[in-house]
């Protein structure tokens, strides 16, 4: 049985927790949920907006007493156990770091997410809540594909980033942020495509968005693996040699057809061709291949635990500026930050996290554990060439898609009464299931 099967609106029977709450406390869960769904739209279309509605789940984290939920997680599910461990290791690298106290901990604080997962962990363990959560980050897509797309259509000015059509985030993060849509939208039509057509339709938008309208060579590959990854839960690994030569002619038509594509393709190959033969390293591609290798000299002077959390900025402008070449404060490669700050064990606990994550998902069916592999398919390569825990978009998203999608996997995985606190009790919630053909 692959992960595809299954019925993108099927709400699980399963246990969830839930505590025995004063009025007060039992309103503050709702509302904690409300805030959770709210950070699900909010994650496209504005950084402040996410950071308030995710200061509103942490408040209502605490005073609904959900934490104790949170807690017993820790104990018996590896996401929540190896995130908060990873936040943990991250913030003991305060302890020995270079970089003073207070850009250190402005550091951390972006790492925040794995913080989060948790706590996401336990607002979503009710499916109709986790299936409202993607309902509300697909919107907040949606509105950001509208507007792309009429800016595109109608050639209307919007502010700096007019000319490669991204709305209200940054080319890159736009591209990132779009291709999951392209997924989300294949996913629903795949399931049921005779009903589901209008998703098939929004899914081609989404990826003639990504590919031609706006310039994001991380957007290029994040649907490259989706399509590979979609494939996967199809079919199976016989899936995977059909994914790679659609994803192969896609590229062949973007790159005959758009005079853009080509131009940023053919960037990537002259410059990693001339990279050995120039010292002008000032462009995208070259610059990560000299702060990959820069970044690998400086960790293998503390390979073990690092030079401390926010070390990376001070220590690679010491080194830069000795061989006179660029200073920057990211890498652009989320690996490197990890090892130079917090070494092989916080590399490896990061990548604990993507294995236990998609783990998770390992016999699940339906929408959650698909979108599970799909996020950690992304971050794994995607974090090559990009510091996306860093970011703080890119970051949040993967803090929230992970909660939310997770928490599925304890509903599959079921936890004994007999293993949760008195006042916890489990109560049965479903919706009525729609028939879904299964995949070969």
């Amino acid at each position: 049985m692959h992960i595809f099967e299954g019925n993108p609106n099927q709400l699980e029977s399963c246990p969830v927790m839930k505590l025995n709450r004063s009025t007060f406390q039992e309103l503050s869960f709702r509302t904690g949920i409300w805030f959770a769904l709210g950070v699900g739209f909010a994650i496209p279309v504005s950084t402040s907006l996410t950071s308030a509605f995710s200061l509103g789940v942490l408040v209502c984290w605490f005073l609904s007493g959900q934490y104790r939920v949170t807690f017993k997680l820790l104990r018996t599910y590896p996401v929540a156990t190896i995130s908060l461990i990873l936040f943990c290791t991250l913030a003991a690298g305060l302890l020995y770091t270079p970089q003073t106290f207070k850009l250190a901990t402005r550091n951390l604080f972006k790492y925040r997410q794995f913080l989060m997962i948790p706590i996401y962990l336990s607002f979503f363990l009710d499916s109709r809540a986790r299936l409202r959560g993607i309902r509300m980050f697909e919107l907040g897509l949606i509105l950001t594909l509208v507007i792309s797309m009429c800016l595109w259509l109608f050639g209307i000015e919007w502010d700096i980033r007019s000319h490669d059509h991204a709305i209200f985030k940054n080319r890159i993060t736009q591209n990132i942020l779009m291709s999951f849509l392209v997924y989300l939208s294949a996913w629903r039509f795949l399931a049921n495509p005779r009903k589901a057509w209008p998703w098939g339709v929004l899914s081609l938008i989404a990826t003639v968005n990504v590919l031609l309208i706006v310039p994001g060579r991380s957007g290029y590959v994040a649907v490259g693996i989706l399509i590979v990854v979609l494939m996967y839960q199809k079919l199976g690994y016989k899936g995977i040699i059909p994914a790679g030569v659609g994803v192969l002619v896609i590229g062949l038509v973007c790159y005959q057809a758009s005079g853009r594509f080509q131009r940023r393709i053919d960037l990537v190959f002259s410059e990693i061709k001339n990279y050995h033969q120039t010292q002008d390293h000032a462009s995208g591609v070259n610059l990560r291949i000299e702060f990959l290798a820069n970044g690998l000299q400086l960790a293998g002077a503390s390979p073990i635990f690092g030079s401390g959390t926010g070390s990376f900025a001070p220590r690679y402008r010491e080194l830069a500026e000795q061989q006179e070449q660029m200073v920057t404060e990211n890498p652009h490669n989320e690996y490197i930050m990890l090892l130079v700050q917090n070494g092989a064990l916080g590399m490896g606990l990061f990548l604990l996290l993507f294995w236990f994550s998609w783990h998770s998902a390992r016999g699940g069916t339906g929408l959650e554990p698909s979108l599970t592999q799909a996020v950690v398919g992304v971050y794994l390569i995607g974090c090559l060439a990009n510091s996306l825990m860093l970011d703080t978009t890119e970051g949040g998203l993967f803090g929230y898609l992970i909660g939310l999608t997770c928490a599925a996997g304890i509903s599959a995985k079921g936890i004994s009464q007999g293993d949760l606190p008195r006042e916890i009790v489990t109560e049965t919630k479903a919706d009525e299931p729609e028939a879904v053909p299964k995949a070969a």
